[in-house]
């Protein structure tokens, strides 16, 4: 890739890096360190910053197929005006202090050595980005090749699969985290833990507030439904020891989207129960 692209200031591909950790982290019942990931995305990644700015040009761009030239055209174009709502510096300084806590939280470069499947792709976007913000990062002829290149790329049709979309999201655009999950991780999490993982990327933190509490609160009703249905002493003892470390939980603060993912578990298991 030419020099127009730095795959530690890459907001789509660290985004990337960052979900893959957390899911293989949680996978392999690391949760600390799928907390820490998690943490670490919901603190830069939030509304009202240039990263996630940025980010939603990757899923503009990325998650569009199987449309005509036209419309790839003018998705680029789009992408390439809202570049101009984006504040450089700001932009530049927010990676900056991303990149460092990466490095200080996973180790120098840890992170950034993560593989991920599409990379060419998130790397020829960033080119753009870098380009369309800062004209002359890339010669003229890189800059029609890259937006040839994504053009072809949006007019490709995938094969047939059903995403959710999205309410407020462009109709050609898709949830990447979502879809990165789903193919990649779909047999590991439940559709619920998938579905809140979408939700993080674009929904306002009112609304993630919400529905963090309104998980709380379901997760507490099972709790005290089991409670009294249950006949061993341990076990009831267990449920009571389980919903009172629950009630306590804050879901305002920057970790309870973690624990969100451990609620989301919990209700699948007490509702197998049930069954």
């Amino acid at each position: 890739m030419s020099k127009g692209h730095n795959k530690k200031r890459n907001v789509g591909l660290i985004y990337e890096q960052v979900v893959r950790q957390a899911t293989i982290a949680t996978t392999e019942n690391r949760a600390s360190d799928a907390k820490t990931y998690v943490q670490f995305v919901t603190k830069h990644f939030v509304e009202g910053s240039e990263l996630l700015k940025e980010f939603k040009l990757f899923n503009a761009i990325l998650e569009t197929s199987g449309v005509s030239e036209k419309v790839a055209d003018r998705v680029l174009e789009l992408a390439r005006e809202t570049t101009r709502s984006i504040d450089v510096e700001k932009l530049h300084r927010e990676k900056g202090t991303l990149i460092n806590e990466a490095n200080r939280l996973f180790g120098k470069g840890s992170l950034f050595a993560t593989p991920v499947e599409n990379f060419r792709a998130l790397a020829t976007v960033q080119s753009l980005l870098n380009e369309w913000q800062s004209p002359g990062t890339l010669s003229a002829a890189s800059t029609a090749k890259y937006e040839s290149q994504l053009v072809q790329f949006m007019m490709i049709r995938p094969e047939p699969q059903v995403f959710e979309r999205m309410s407020g999201i462009n109709e050609t655009s898709l949830n990447m985290f979502h879809k990165r999950f789903d193919s990649v991780y779909g047999d590991k999490l439940t559709d619920t833990q998938k579905g809140f993982l979408n939700d993080l990327t674009f929904l306002d933190k009112g609304q993630i507030t919400q529905i963090i509490f309104d998980t709380k609160e379901r997760v507490l009703q099972l709790l005290i439904d089991h409670h009294a249905s249950e006949s061993n002493s341990l076990l009831k003892e267990k449920y009571e020891v389980v919903r009172k470390n629950i009630e306590t939980m804050n879901y305002t603060d920057h970790s309870a989207p973690s624990r969100q993912l451990t609620l989301l578990q919990l209700i699948a298991e007490l509702e197998d129960e049930n069954e």
